[in-house]
């Protein structure tokens, strides 16, 4: 099964959180991994948010950071390109989703995956309209 990771999915496996289990379940069962580069930007602005939230320590972000990293080198990387960025900007109109949101969906679409794991609730029900299947790892909390 090839499945698409969004950043909401990655940090689960990172901090703590309602969802986090679920998550790891959903990492594991899957035979490949997916997303789309942007996600090494969006998983460490939502590290670097958690530690100015007070979330995590110093030295929580720092292991957060170099864990993120070890997975994020489990993925394969769907690299942004123009025809990408087109397809996410008709979406994000179609959709209504936000910019990253609809370029995660973009990429998901471009390589044909088996299903979308994400805890945010638009970017999934946009996916479901666009026939995917969803893994939300906040489903069983």
């Amino acid at each position: 099964m090839i499945t698409y990771v969004d950043t909401s999915t990655l940090i689960k496996l990172v901090i703590d959180e309602p969802g986090s289990e679920h998550a790891e379940e959903i990492w594991r069962a899957s035979d490949s991994l997916v997303s789309v580069s942007l996600v090494i930007v969006e998983a460490r602005a939502a590290l670097a948010a958690a530690r100015r939230g007070g979330r995590i320590t110093a030295a929580g972000h720092r292991r957060a950071t170099t864990i993120v990293t070890e997975l994020i080198e489990q993925l394969d990387i769907i690299s942004t390109d123009h025809e990408l960025v087109e397809a996410a900007a008709d979406l994000a109109e179609r959709e209504a989703l936000r910019a990253y949101d609809a370029v995660h969906l973009a990429a998901a679409l471009r390589v044909h995956v088996d299903a979308v794991t994400s805890a945010d609730e638009a970017l999934n029900a946009a996916a479901a309209r666009q026939g995917l299947n969803i893994a939300n790892p906040t489903d069983r909390c």
